[in-house]
């Protein structure tokens, strides 16, 4: 998207390259690289990894949904909510590509609980510094993973017209 929020569309001749969801896809990859390159402090709780996998989830998906042809006025709608982005890209067939096991899906509940709130960036509550929901970070760094891998081919295969 353009600053002005309008979509971004190269056109050479007679080639039209739609590359939105293919960005986000990318920023999702470069989120979940940051995660993996983080190093936690040894004697404090931080939230910083579970932020940047969380946020790659979240612009997994709506890359996903953008590819699916999912309005930006409905993927807006969705805020950080990352249960109702998933919900909403199983909707537009995202099982044709990825199943989520029950554990990664009740690891996105976890996480929902704390991320749509940005509780991992701005922890206005006690909540996110001791860590209640039992997090599985190791679960959704690997959800993370393939629905980043699985995405890629549909997303690629609507970028040029």
């Amino acid at each position: 998207m353009s600053s002005s929020g309008k979509e971004v569309i190269l056109q050479g001749s007679n080639v039209v390259a739609h590359v939105d969801g293919h960005w986000l896809r990318n920023y999702a990859v470069d989120f979940l690289a940051a995660a993996q390159a983080f190093q936690a402090p040894e004697n404090r709780f931080s939230p910083v990894r579970y932020y940047l996998i969380c946020h790659s989830i979240e612009l997994a998906l709506k890359a996903f949904l953008f590819t699916a042809g999912y309005k930006k006025k409905d993927r807006k709608k969705l805020n950080h909510d990352l249960e109702k982005a998933l919900d909403a890209a199983e909707e537009n067939g995202l099982a044709q590509y990825i199943e989520i096991s029950h554990k990664e899906r009740e690891s996105i509940e976890k996480a929902n609980m704390l991320y749509p709130r940005k509780e991992f960036e701005y922890f206005e509550s006690l909540e996110t510094i001791y860590d209640p929901h039992d997090f599985e970070l190791d679960v959704l760094d690997g959800l993370a993973k393939r629905l980043i891998e699985r995405i890629d081919a549909p997303i690629k295969a609507t970028i040029f017209e």
